[in-house]
């Protein structure tokens, strides 16, 4: 097939220049860069490199800020540009989250595919010469990521969250393709996607297979290709509301573009994901599924690495390596571009947070001040681009942290003249001396005395958490309440700031409270009918909150950015807020996993992600929290499951008193963890007992609890009378349903139930199975539940409390906030010696 003005079959390079446009901020990567300054010195360095092929994006948001209005002044100037040049350029239309911001819901809206249409038809026909076209970058992953993943707008979720997605961009899409394909017949579309593949073993081989039918399921549906309801996900899809999508008219595409990165080969296990894997196929193998299931003309479109430049010259020579494999075997190869050209921003978080941060990707480096820098790497780029193959280029050994991250191409690079990079490129790793785990053993040994031995000194502590202080005592109030006593003795004071709660104001109003030894922070701003009920930090009638915060810290002693000013989250949406506040030490205590939770705020799971990589050091609540969070972490994780003030919960046992009938007893949160459904046959399997369920209602309509002469709704209890309502319980209930939700919880009720010296039935939570299977008595449906009532009454209590008594004694909250504190100490002295340390070499290079 003759492809026109795309590069002939072989190696050639392209150029690329990322513009990823994030609404919720504002920005794109053009302004983030500065390219959108730059651009012409940026291309004439793409050309005088000999390059003359590169991929461009139209910027719609910029172009199209009015439905209907265009200003094309940009886009004359910098397309003119390159034509005068002699340039190929493949443009890109849309590039991920890059549409305008009056779209009424993102991908999700009904506007988006005649916008989309109305608008390729206009750059079409403004510029009828242009050689190659990308309608919509990336629709597989784009689409994933924002309709399954929940990471991008609309945060959608699950199968059903991507089937409406598909339904809603795909038929724009191949509508657009025909317009173009009639208006500019001779223009070569290049459809590009992420080129991915993945391998499991064991419980995970079964995830791979159908994440290898998925990969393919976008480019599949337009093309009308191999849409056979056998097929895995391709099923799963159109059961959760994609049938329609079977429908679709077939685009058509001339090149098809594949975009590889370490990170596109996922490796699963009994552990769950691993990315990248440490056994990949390799790029020439992935290009050979794709090349023999399409039959398609094909260039690699992106690929990088983030790392030293030194790195980026040993990828792109093994990129290189495995593209010339496959050209060799009789691939139809028309071209390799290493993308970005110049190093992105933000990515490293996914867009989450839009502060401009460079990214180590790019050809050229990215200096704060905008500054494009040459590195060793755009020398290694540049010899390519004159015709150089991968064997010419050096084998640099891969420098922290790409050597462990890209350990899985070892056996495909053996034969490389492998050599360390030049002396200047090196840069030594930073060890902070810190456990990688709090075994549970040794917290036993801290006494509650050591906490009060503070230093002389000691920084202000800031707390931001989606609980409020006055609600249910549980992890946040427990802990923090013991930090704030050390840090009082120190002369220091903790500040408890909450979410933003809606009240009767006409602005954002700062309260405080001073309560239980911390001051509450909290911001009232206007109800909103239309917003949530319950606004995070991230909600828009918040964006002052970190204005208004500061100087009330700074007020109370501490000024905002000093080094000893120290932040310890509870949620990942107030990373915003803790990176203004400039700390000394970020702390993240991962008491549940959020983003489960009913109504979870938009961009969680990014800002999680985030925080788990950058805080100085991560706490868990629970073994199933720690696995999880030991996937994007393996240093600086430690595991402390919530624990028990064991004197206060026994003074249960002497309050007990007969009573009429059995009663079985749930203190908690009733929320969608709750199997309410089981809660309702328990009730009708125990006539002649009396359920009692203690606590506030929260995310669920009170009307769906279930009603039953024999279930007494008590309402939310006092931390200080609980002893007293679990007196009136003879069995304690943890009726959770298995969900998402519950699927890493460590119930902090489980040891306030046994101290109270109650038994506990439980469903099968996996901490729980986990930790105190020999403990509690696990059931699975309402007559199981009822069945466990019945018998655990008539067992020996004493031999029940001499198996509790040493977990209590490990898991005494006094312990644990000394063990924290202590950790935390140990980051702070870490910290001090490597800045001592630095100073010291700069001392002496300075003599």
């Amino acid at each position: 097939m003759t492809l026109g003005a795309l590069p002939p079959r072989g190696l050639t390079l392209l150029a690329g220049f990322e513009s990823t446009y994030v609404p919720a901020a504002g920005l794109d990567a053009f302004d983030l860069t500065r390219h959108a300054e730059t651009w012409r010195a940026d291309l004439d360095a793409v050309l005088g490199a000999g390059v003359r092929h590169l991929r461009y994006p139209l910027r719609w948001h910029r172009i199209e800020r009015e439905p209907g209005v265009y200003d094309w002044r940009e886009a004359d100037a910098v397309l003119g540009h390159l034509r005068d040049r002699g340039a190929v350029p493949v443009v890109d239309l849309v590039h991920h989250t890059s549409y305008p911001d009056w779209l009424s819901d993102g991908f999700r809206g009904a506007d988006f595919s005649p916008a989309l249409v109305r608008f390729a038809e206009a750059v079409a026909t403004r510029y009828p010469w242009l050689p190659a076209y990308t309608l919509f970058n990336e629709p597989f992953a784009t689409l994933f990521l924002a309709g399954h993943q929940g990471l991008w707008p609309p945060y959608d979720r699950g199968d059903a969250g991507f089937a409406r997605l598909l339904r809603s961009v795909l038929p724009g899409l191949t509508e657009a393709a025909a317009c173009w394909r009639a208006l500019l017949p001779r223009a070569q579309h290049v459809w590009i996607d992420t080129a991915e593949h993945h391998t499991g073993v064991g419980p995970g081989a079964p995830y791979a297979v159908v994440a290898n039918d998925r990969r393919h399921v976008a480019l599949d549906l337009a093309l009308g290709h191999d849409l056979s309801l056998e097929r895995p996900y391709l099923r799963r899809l159109v059961e959760a509301g994609g049938e329609a999508l079977l429908d679709l008219t077939p685009l058509t595409v001339d090149v098809l573009g594949l975009d590889y990165y370490a990170h596109s080969e996922w490796f699963y296990d009994e552990v769950g994901g691993h990315a990248p894997s440490p056994r990949p196929v390799g790029l020439a193998r992935v290009i050979e599924q794709y090349g023999d299931r399409y039959g398609l003309p094909m260039m690699v479109s992106e690929t990088n690495v983030r790392g030293l430049p030194s790195d980026r010259v040993s990828w792109l020579r093994y990129v290189l390596e495995q593209y010339e494999t496959a050209l060799a075997r009789g691939y139809d190869l028309h071209g390799l571009c290493w993308f970005p050209q110049v190093s992105s921003c933000d990515w490293d978080t996914l867009l989450a947070l839009a502060r401009g941060r460079a990214d180590p990707v790019g050809i050229v480096d990215l200096a704060d001040d905008g500054t494009r820098t040459r590195t060793i790497f755009t020398e290694a780029w540049e010899a390519v681009a004159a015709g150089a193959g991968s064997a010419d280029l050096p084998a640099y050994r891969f420098q922290p942290p790409c050597d462990g991250q890209l350990a899985g191409i070892g056996p495909a690079t053996a034969h490389w003249p492998w050599e360390d990079p030049p002396p200047d490129e090196l840069v030594p790793p930073l060890h902070v001396a810190a456990p990688t785990t709090a075994p549970p053993s040794p917290i036993a040994h801290v006494h509650k005395e050591q906490l009060m031995e503070a230093p002389s000194t000691c920084p202000d502590l800031v707390v931001l958490s989606h609980l409020r202080w006055s609600w249910v005592w549980q992890r946040p109030q427990h802990l923090v309440s013991r930090l704030a006593a050390a840090r009082t003795a120190a002369g220091a004071r903790t500040w408890f700031v909450e979410e933003p709660l809606p009240a009767d104001v006409e602005r954002p109003t700062l309260r405080t409270q001073e309560v239980d030894g911390v001051t509450r922070v909290w911001l009232e701003v206007p109800p909103n009918a239309e917003g949530p009920a319950q606004p995070s930090f991230d909600d828009p009638r918040a964006r002052d909150y970190a204005d208004l915060l500061a100087p009330v810290l700074a007020r109370g002693g501490t000024a905002v950015g000093t080094p000893a000013h120290d932040v310890w989250l509870y949620t990942p949406m107030g990373v915003e807020i803790a990176r203004s506040l400039r700390p000394g030490r970020t702390v993240y205590d991962v008491m549940d996993d959020l983003a489960s939770f009913r109504d979870a705020p938009r961009g969680l799971v990014l800002r999680q992600r985030n925080l788990v990589a950058r805080a100085d050091v991560v706490f868990t609540g629970g073994r199933s929290l720690h696995h999880s969070v030991l996937a994007h972490r393996s240093e600086g994780v430690h595991l402390f499951p919530s624990g028990v003030e064991a004197d206060h919960y026994s003074g249960a046992r002497a309050l007990r008193r007969d009573h009429e009938r059995p009663v079985a007893g749930y203190v908690g949160v009733l929320d969608e963890r709750l199997d309410l459904g089981l809660l309702a046959d328990l009730a009708a399997r125990l006539p002649d007992w009396t359920l009692r369920i203690v606590g506030p209602v929260a995310k669920i309509d009170p009307a769906s609890l279930p009603a039953a002469p024999n279930i007494e709704y008590a309402g939310m209890v006092a931390y200080e009378d609980l002893p007293c309502t679990m007196a009136g319980f003879d069995v304690a209930l943890m009726p959770f349903a298995l969900n998402e939700a519950t699927r890493s919880i460590s119930p902090t009720k489980t040891l306030e139930y046994l101290a109270a010296g109650l038994p506990v039935v439980s469903t099968r939570v996996p901490d729980v199975v986990a930790d105190y299977a020999s403990v509690v008595h696990l059931a699975d449906d309402g007559a199981s539940f009822a069945a466990a009532c019945r018998e655990v009454l008539t067992q020996d209590r004493s031999e029940r409390d001499a198996l509790v008594e040493p977990i209590l004694a490990r898991q005494e909250w006094d312990h644990i906030a000394c063990a924290m504190a202590e950790l935390l100490d140990r980051v702070g002295a870490a910290a001090q010696a490597s800045a001592a340390e630095a100073l010291a070499g700069e001392s002496e290079a300075a003599g």
